[in-house]
């Protein structure tokens, strides 16, 4: 009889002791997730700045801002707990001056204040930005490619391997590829994870169209290829959060570039089947594969694979990444909203585009296009794209050696819009700048503004086209681009 009391007794103690813990817990976790982030307050300025979610990661933030006024302002400078970091001037007269800056070596899970100051030629600060608090994230989960099979010997296809470790990468954490060189078909990246390449880590396409093949193209039409990288959404939302940082991304789409005298048609980007047969790799595998399911040799070239396929996206990320070779175009993004391109390096051969983008809030800085046939394209409404693309900034944009610079493309009640590219360079390039203008009512090109841009050895500076109804006002209001036609004038004189 006394022990079964003893027994009841501890059954009870150990019952009790579960459910203090239990409370205890409970109590934790009401206080982790009810509380305010962090004590801080936000301090008013006379601008404000902004840490984009994107950018955000365990060490590092992005911090990014705007004035209304920038005359008189020479540089700035960033301070982090009150201590000066970072200090923006430019290295050249000339150069463009970003309102971005990259904040790295931080601590995980910490919140740091920001504040930024405009400086005026005599060093004083002219204007105050809000002095805001940041949190980075806590540390990321970490795979690596290689722990699934994954081997960089530039012979093994490694398309299975790497787009398992894909799956398994979770929200938020960082897929690792390490130095090497990876053949791969088409591989599909999902929301909220990071591609991180090592420097000298490559992915390579492999030679056959087979591996890009759209499984339902038959279906939906349109171009039957995908990319080596794809980031598509769909009807529960779009792709969000992905950051493709580091390496190189090679198309292996032509043995050696494609003759730049050839005659390319740039509207459409179509190569000549002679020219395909003797320079192409992947293009000529996906051309001839287009042609054996019954298409024309002109549809089949009009159709080529892209390196990166972003369709429906937010938010996306491409960071000191290397794009070259590629079938046809570097970048397909169709309905991007809020994009960054930071120190990336568009390696060409002639045949095909550097970025064709339409959507809002596109960001470029230091991004370089060599042996481009167009280096960006702005679209809307064609072929199925976004009804506005606008608010795109950049900043040292580089565009050597290509055929065309850049393209405004817009069809029917469409608008591109609020363009600002700052510190623009152009060098040996055909044609600067294409307008193609379908102006109806509620459409048309607008508010593009070109500021201390260089163009060296242009055969043409604009061509405003056929199609144009309502046209732009380039020389003034609309479209500035005069520091461009000093810099033509000047070097035809030399």
């Amino acid at each position: 009889m006394k022990q079964k009391r003893n027994r009841v007794y501890w059954v009870w103690m150990i019952g009790i002791i579960l459910l203090v813990g239990l409370l205890g817990l409970t109590w934790n976790m009401y206080r982790k997730y009810t509380a305010p982030v962090t004590q801080y307050t936000v301090q008013v300025g006379d601008f404000s700045i902004t840490a984009p979610a994107v950018g955000m990661t365990s060490t590092t933030m992005e911090i990014e801002w705007r004035l209304s006024d920038v005359a008189g302002i020479v540089g700035y400078d960033v301070y982090v707990n009150d201590t000066l970091t970072h200090t923006i001037r430019p290295e050249h007269v000339g150069d463009s001056l970003e309102p971005r800056v990259q904040l790295i070596g931080l601590q995980p899970d910490t919140v740091y204040m920001v504040q930024v100051k405009a400086i005026n030629a005599a060093g004083e600060s002219v204007y105050t930005s809000s002095k805001v608090p940041y949190k980075t994230l806590p540390k990321e989960p970490r795979l690596e490619a290689t722990a699934y099979g994954a081997v960089g010997d530039g012979v093994t296809d490694n398309t299975q391997a790497l787009q398992k470790a894909i799956r398994d990468t979770p929200a938020g954490g960082v897929l690792h590829v390490a130095k090497g060189v990876y053949r791969t078909g088409a591989l599909f990246l999902h929301s909220y994870m990071t591609l991180d390449l090592d420097e000298g880590a490559v992915l390579m396409a492999v030679d056959e169209s087979s591996a890009f093949v759209k499984p339902n193209y038959v279906v939906t039409g349109g171009t039957p290829y995908l990319g080596i990288l794809n980031l598509q959404g769909d009807e529960t939302g779009p792709i969000e959060r992905v950051v493709i940082r580091g390496g190189v991304i090679d198309g292996r789409g032509w043995k050696e570039p494609v003759p730049r005298g050839l005659d390319i048609d740039q509207e459409v980007g179509k190569i000549e089947q002679d020219t395909l047969e003797e320079y192409g790799v992947l293009s000529r595998s996906e051309v001839e594969a287009a042609m054996r399911r019954g298409a024309s040799y002109e549809k089949g070239s009009s159709t080529r694979s892209s390196l990166i396929e972003i369709q429906n996206g937010k938010e996306i990320v491409l960071e000191r990444v290397v794009l070259k070779n590629a079938p046809a175009h570097m970048v397909q993004a169709t309905q991007v909203e809020q994009m960054y391109m930071k120190d990336v390096q568009m390696q060409g051969m002639y045949s095909g585009d550097g970025l064709h983008w339409d959507g809002h809030n596109l960001v470029m800085s230091h991004v370089r296009m060599e042996q481009m046939q167009q280096g960006v394209v702005a679209a809307a409404g064609d072929p199925t794209g976004t009804t506005v693309t606008e608010q795109w900034n950049a900043y040292g944009l580089h565009i050597v050696n290509s055929q065309i610079g850049l393209v405004f493309s817009n069809t029917g009640n469409t608008w591109i819009q609020h363009v600002y590219l700052q510190g623009l360079v152009m060098e040996d390039v055909g044609l600067a700048v294409r307008v193609r203008e379908t102006a109806t009512i509620g459409g048309g090109i607008r508010n593009i503004v070109v500021r201390d841009s260089t163009l060296r050895r242009i055969a043409e500076q604009i061509d405003l086209g056929v199609k144009r109804i309502n046209p732009v006002d380039w020389g003034h209001t609309t479209v500035e681009l005069q520091p461009m036609k000093a810099q033509v004038t000047e070097d035809i004189q030399q």
